[in-house]
């Protein structure tokens, strides 16, 4: 089954408009007359609400993801995140900084820290002190 099948198979109020284009009912709100736009490329899925709606939105509707599109694509790019992740170098005291950072957030958000939060953070203080 090509991928806009997969997605029209699950919408309401298909007209087909030839050479890969359908209308259809939006699903990701109340659409009384097709305003849902779809069409099929050699390579993706064209999607297009008339009256706004994300195709994220759209997708989540029909209990979809792009991963259920585009299985294939899907997989190239976690095998090409996972490479360049492995490759990605960083100054361990950018963790230590993070870690203050993200507690000056929250105690600016008004937020009360945790016992170990606090330790956390002297941790991180002391260890930033001992590198410079």
């Amino acid at each position: 089954m090509s991928t806009a099948k997969t997605l029209i198979s699950r919408l309401d109020g298909v007209i087909n408009r030839g050479n890969g284009m359908w209308i259809s009912r939006c699903p990701a709100h109340d659409d009384n007359s097709p305003s849902l736009s779809i069409r099929e490329t050699e390579d993706k899925v064209l999607l297009h609400c008339f009256a706004g709606c994300q195709a994220e939105d759209v997708l989540t509707a029909v209990d979809l993801t792009w991963h259920d599109l585009y299985p294939e694509r899907g997989k190239a790019a976690y095998r090409a995140a996972c490479a360049q992740k492995s490759r990605i170098e960083y100054d361990p005291m950018d963790v230590e900084r993070w870690v203050i950072k993200i507690g000056a957030d929250r105690l600016r958000a008004g937020k009360e820290l945790s016992v170990e939060d606090t330790a956390r953070i002297e941790v991180a203080r002391i260890r930033l002190e001992a590198a410079v």
